[in-house]
């Protein structure tokens, strides 16, 4: 590997789009955009995993309805002390770097 840590690489009009929208809802720079999106999908392209987002998100939302559920039944006191709870992890764990 060299120490030149500078790549030139060809883009479709589509990926180039991408980048651009990425790196205007970021106020960032195409090459920052481009980072964050290795940073993004690297790690699951290399163990060879795939994600489908829609699933991923039906999941996430089918839990979240389900939870809620829950709690407002059986917990209704504690329900807004998780929300801050997951706010709080929110920012600490999912807040844009």
């Amino acid at each position: 590997m060299s120490d030149n840590n500078f790549i030139n690489l060809r883009c479709s009009p589509q990926e180039l789009a991408l980048v651009d929208a990425l790196a205007k809802q970021r106020g960032c720079t195409r090459s920052e955009a481009v980072r964050i999106a290795i940073r993004a999908g690297a790690d699951p392209a290399m163990t060879g995993l795939a994600v489908d987002l829609r699933r991923l998100i039906l999941l996430v939302e089918y839990t979240q309805a389900a939870v809620d559920i829950i709690v407002h039944r059986e917990h209704a006191d504690v329900a807004p002390e998780i929300e801050a709870i997951a706010n709080e992890r929110m920012e600490e764990f999912h807040a844009p770097r």
